[in-house]
């Protein structure tokens, strides 16, 4: 009977650490599909490249909390004949498809960045742009330390490096924020 129990229990924690996951990547999803739609409205309203690539970037982020929810979804199915020891390592693959995605969202963005060296368009930043990707920042600090914290807690790869990626992300938010000021103090463009 108490083998039993302690199935029960593993099992129960097993969909609490499931739960977990889900609800940190739905944060995750909703946050950067936001953030998205604004970068994008600021990016084509301002010329910005490095604000619409930053928009490509939120995007992915949030299909990366998709595949997350996905991968801990087919990892918690049960074992089968074909599969007698579980899915569980699904997990590790869609922590790996996410580290794809990112190393395609990063070479995507420096190609755009080397066209737009070569053929620059003279940016305008309104007040309101800055303030968009202030607020990016201050955003993707905040999922970043999440994902990081519920990762570390319930040993997610995949929400671990989603909340690597987001850090970085918040660096590159960061260094638009430099570029604008650059741009608008000196007249200086250093979008690409």
């Amino acid at each position: 009977m108490k083998r039993f129990e302690d199935f029960k229990k593993l099992d129960q924690l097993e969909k609490e650490r499931e739960n977990k996951i889900i609800k940190t990547s739905i944060f995750g999803i909703i946050g950067n599909a936001v953030l998205a739609i604004f970068k994008i409205f600021i990016g084509m309203k301002s010329n910005s490249i490095a604000i619409l690539v930053d928009a490509i970037n939120n995007l992915s982020d949030a299909g990366s909390s998709v595949i997350t929810i996905v991968g801990t979804k087919l990892a918690g199915k049960e074992a089968s004949n074909k599969h007698p020891f579980g899915y569980g390592r699904i997990e590790y693959l869609s922590a790996m498809v996410i580290s794809v995605i990112i190393l395609y969202v990063g070479i995507t963005s420096l190609v755009e960045a080397v066209k737009k060296i070569f053929n620059p368009i003279e940016p305008s930043y309104s007040l309101l742009s800055i303030i968009i990707v202030i607020l990016s920042v201050i955003v993707k600090l905040v999922i970043a330390h999440y994902f990081l914290k519920v990762g570390d807690e319930v040993k997610s790869d995949s929400l671990i490096n989603s909340g690597e990626d987001s850090k970085l992300d918040s660096i590159v938010s960061l260094s638009i924020l430099l570029a604008a000021g650059i741009f608008v103090m000196f007249n200086i463009s250093l979008e690409a």
